[in-house]
């Protein structure tokens, strides 16, 4: 079958929520919703088979993306032209305004100061690596002597999963806020609406990601005292963004998101 039959027929598959993935955190490996996910279904679709081509960093990856993407515009045109529809041609104006209006969100300042929390992360987790190792190796002594009351294997899975979420979260809260603030701008009425919504749920996205993050600084401040001057700036850090961006985005924790909060997880 044709991939553009394929990606047409997954398109219209009724066991798909409508829209689940604009408001995700993209950590398809945790969801439990990725069985009715369509972007989910479309790069199974893809990579089936060749488990480089879902790691970010091999080009196999891009290869991917570009595949989707490209088959994803032609299928757009097609059912454009089916119906007769054309679009108007490239304003290099509006280009402009939304290039200037990247750059706003890229300023805002919640943007940059998830960006600086970011950094902050990258320094600290290069910093705590010799720890890290540390305290999985005591962990591990604790394990082969088989103390009782201790659970060695229990503390370095949580040791590890609070890392796994930091890290997974650390660039993402910026990204997030970014689309957030670049969708929330003034115009017409209709779209305005549309955008304030938007706006919401990407904040909604971000401020879960933050929620996360504290959990998971909190486990590694239980585990690691040590670090305890090194890890508080950081929660203080996510505290405030925390509060701005909720500030900023007041309906952003009330936002629905499809799937996530309409009852289809765990139902």
């Amino acid at each position: 079958m044709p991939a553009r039959r394929k990606l047409k027929d997954l398109v219209v598959d009724p066991r798909f929520i409508s829209g689940v993935y604009n408001y995700c955190d993209r950590w398809c490996e945790r969801c439990p919703l990725t069985s009715r996910c369509l972007t989910y279904a479309m790069e199974q679709e893809e990579d089936a088979g060749d488990p480089a081509s879902r790691d970010i960093t091999n080009r196999a990856f891009w290869q991917r993306l570009e595949g989707i993407l490209r088959e994803t515009h032609e299928m757009l045109d097609e059912i454009l032209r089916e119906r007769g529809i054309e679009l108007p041609a490239a304003d290099a104006e509006a280009e402009a305004a939304f290039l200037q209006r990247h750059e706003d969100a890229r300023q805002h300042p919640c943007a940059a100061a998830a960006t600086g929390y970011a950094r902050g992360v990258d320094a600290w987790l290069e910093a705590a690596g010799p720890r890290l190792q540390a305290r999985g190796e005591a962990l591990e002594r604790q394990h082969q002597m088989g103390l009782s009351g201790v659970d060695p294997e229990a503390e370095a899975d949580r040791l590890r999963d609070a890392v796994e979420v930091i890290q997974w979260y650390q660039h993402q809260i910026a990204v997030k806020i970014m689309r957030a603030v670049g969708t929330t701008v003034p115009g017409d009425a209709v779209a305005d609406q549309l955008d304030q919504s938007d706006g919401s749920g990407s904040a909604k996205v971000a401020l879960l990601g933050m929620d996360r993050s504290v959990a998971a600084w909190a486990e590694l401040l239980r585990q690691m005292p040590e670090d305890e001057d090194r890890i508080l700036p950081l929660l203080v850090t996510l505290g405030r963004l925390r509060r701005d961006v909720e500030a900023t985005f007041p309906g952003a924790r009330a936002f629905i998101r499809p799937g996530f909060d309409t009852g289809e997880v765990g139902a």
